[in-house]
């Protein structure tokens, strides 16, 4: 049987999540605190679970997010306990996700494997690859001292710089809260959000630090400039500088010629939408 997810059901939802992304290569410790993370800042929107004699076997949750003005959900925490696993239980609330999004005339849903070989699941369930994103290593060759780290960040400049740069390639994005809910991360995780400016070139980056590996992961970034592929290489250094390391690992949106790019998101469309040649999905959740 399917229903809304209740208050109630939170220790169990937990241990579902604790249990599906552990076993998915998540640290269990990890996988308990994005799940508390998340049941506090997003656990008020809507979530669907499939119950079995009383027991929650199946979960999702569904976050809006937006496509030019158009609301829609972002589907996340997919999860169903090993031994319920094959039984349709997910597709059967994929499904009922959809059904919600098409009555409220939403442009769909969107969602982000949790890892490569979920793509031709999802397709089953009716979702087509949207975006890509591409992966690569920066390697400090410069110093630089152009960044700053603020501790009171201001939404929006972020999104101004953000829709800046993205332009018409944007497509999706979360609304304003699930910015707060970034930020928060970063100082849970000993990272910042950075901002860069002169009189040519604005800036922003989401970092996560990884203190024991003297590692930096770039979550999300936009740069502003006039000369774009010359300037990116002191917007890294500067990162670098910041967090005093030589390298850092960067997402980007496809199209810039930064690195591997691979398949990211999903979606489930309720119109004939057309999809524009590069959009990007901004994350910044797992």
């Amino acid at each position: 049987m399917i229903s809304l997810i209740a208050q109630h059901d939170y220790k169990e939802l937990k241990a579902i999540w604790i249990d599906a992304f552990y076993e998915a290569g998540v640290g269990k410790m990890d996988a308990e605190y994005y799940a508390d993370t998340f049941l506090l800042h997003h656990g008020n929107y809507s979530g669907l679970v499939y119950r079995k004699n009383d027991r929650i076997v199946s979960m999702l949750f569904v976050v809006p997010c937006y496509w030019d003005g158009v609301a829609g959900y972002y589907v996340y925490a997919c999860a169903t306990l090993p031994q319920f696993r094959g039984n349709g239980y997910m597709k059967a609330l994929l499904d009922t996700a959809f059904e919600k999004v098409q009555s409220e005339k939403g442009f769909g849903l969107v969602l982000v494997p949790g890892k490569p070989d979920l793509f031709g699941f999802y397709e089953k369930c009716g979702f087509q690859v949207f975006s890509h994103i591409a992966e690569d290593v920066f390697k400090e060759k410069k110093k630089s001292n152009e960044f700053i780290s603020v501790k009171t960040y201001n939404v929006n400049i972020i999104n101004n710089i953000r829709n800046r740069f993205y332009k018409q390639h944007f497509a999706i994005q979360f609304g304003y809260q699930h910015i707060h809910y970034i930020q928060n991360q970063m100082v849970n995780e000993h990272g910042a959000t950075l901002f860069f400016e002169d009189d040519e070139r604005k800036g922003y980056a989401f970092c996560i630090y990884d203190k024991f590996n003297k590692k930096v992961d770039v979550w999300e970034w936009a740069l502003i400039s006039n000369s774009l592929q010359k300037d990116i290489s002191s917007f890294f250094a500067g990162i670098c500088h910041c967090f005093n390391v030589l390298e850092l690992s960067i997402r980007s949106r496809s199209g810039l010629g930064l690195g591997y790019e691979r398949p990211f998101s999903m979606i489930r469309l309720c119109s004939a939408k057309q999809i524009p040649e590069y959009p990007y999905f901004n994350l910044g959740m797992d």
